[in-house]
């Protein structure tokens, strides 16, 4: 990983080789790593090999049926992935009512 040390501004460096062999296939499906997420971090997103061999794939997040539930209590289903990704347990974002008074100015229709 690269830091420049005036800003702060962080980024991953090349490696030199670019090529995957056998051996790094093998490593990252122990990693849970499928082969073409592995080609794809590689050659599209210019990841390191052994970053890519290494690094986790990030597992998203199952809601169920809550945004099924937050629609039938009038929710949107993108308030309540807002507010779930506030910090709001499932329970909560799905079921409290959507506070009108707050919503944002600009929302507003203005007479001009």
């Amino acid at each position: 990983m690269f830091r420049c040390p005036f800003c702060g501004f962080e980024a991953r460096q090349l490696s030199m080789s670019q090529e995957i062999t056998q051996a790094d296939i093998e490593a990252a499906a122990a990693n849970d790593i499928s082969k073409g997420h592995l080609v794809e971090r590689v050659k599209r997103y210019n990841w390191a090999i052994e970053e890519a061999v290494t690094d986790p794939v990030r597992k998203h997040e199952k809601h169920g049926k809550w945004p099924e539930i937050a629609e039938a209590n009038g929710i949107p289903k993108a308030t309540y992935y807002a507010r779930y990704k506030n910090g709001w347990d499932h329970e909560r974002a799905a079921t409290e009512k959507v506070d009108k008074k707050k919503t944002p100015y600009s929302k507003r229709s203005v007479a001009t």
